[in-house]
């Protein structure tokens, strides 16, 4: 065999080498590109199972609006009633101070001058 020979030789095996090599690259370029983006399924996937949807989100708040305003609600009831408690209580008060006044005055004599000096009944 001459030299030209083995030269062409050489040359087709070197073509023949980074052909294959070419291949390999491609083939493992291929492989990361399904790596990656079955990692990147996986990782949405994890995600979508962690995090809440838009309306997720937005169901949950309506949700908390709707017992804030139950709460308002209840706060305004109670209030209510305290005021009326409170009505009561200060009829009551004044009942028994009108009551303990009139005991005051006519069980106590120096009380009955004393009223009737101030009203001009008794000189």
């Amino acid at each position: 065999m001459g030299e030209l020979e083995l030269k062409k030789l050489g040359k087709e095996e070197a073509k023949k080498v980074a052909q294959a090599i070419e291949i390999a690259l491609e083939s493992i370029e291929d492989k990361a590109k399904d790596v990656a983006l079955q990692k990147k399924l996986e990782l949405k996937e994890e995600l979508t199972k962690e995090l809440i949807t838009k309306a997720e989100f937005y169901g949950e708040i309506g949700i908390l609006r709707q017992e804030i305003q139950n709460v308002r609600q209840e706060v305004q009831n109670v209030k209510l009633e305290i005021e009326k408690e409170i009505l009561k209580l200060d009829r009551k008060f004044t009942i028994m101070f009108l009551m303990l006044l009139f005991t005051i005055l006519l069980l106590n004599k120096d009380a009955l001058e004393f009223l009737a000096k101030l009203f001009g009944l008794v000189k």
